[in-house]
């Protein structure tokens, strides 16, 4: 089980399960049915670099929050099921993957930031 942080994501909160092992980073969330409502999943990278993020084996949408070491939200993508890899753009640190819609019911956008990050 991967520890569990609570983010701080522009006004919103999310309850995250971290994945900061290579294990956890390359399973993601795959093969799971769903998230439950203000939950997500932050992949934390050991640097920032242009990481890539893949749907392969995801069977629900998601919103993808690409985020800088520094905390502001670099991108955010809007990912299907299977979906091939796809990436920020720029250097992040953190991916946060939380249910599709979030993003948009909560507000958040690229530029805003976020608190809390392991």
């Amino acid at each position: 089980m991967a520890a569990i942080s609570r983010i701080k994501v522009g006004n919103a909160e999310v309850r995250a399960e971290l994945a900061g092992t290579p294990f956890l980073l390359a399973l993601g969330l795959m093969f799971r049915g769903r998230l439950a409502p203000g939950t997500g999943m932050l992949l934390r990278f050991g640097v920032s670099a242009n990481h890539a993020i893949h749907m392969w084996f995801v069977r629900f949408p998601l919103d993808v929050i690409f985020i800088r070491e520094d905390g502001v939200i670099a991108r955010i993508h809007s990912a299907r099921p299977w979906e091939s890899p796809f990436t920020a753009g720029s250097a992040v640190r953190y991916v946060l993957e939380v249910d599709s819609g979030f993003c948009r019911k909560n507000g958040i956008r690229a530029g805003d930031r976020c608190a809390n990050l392991p």
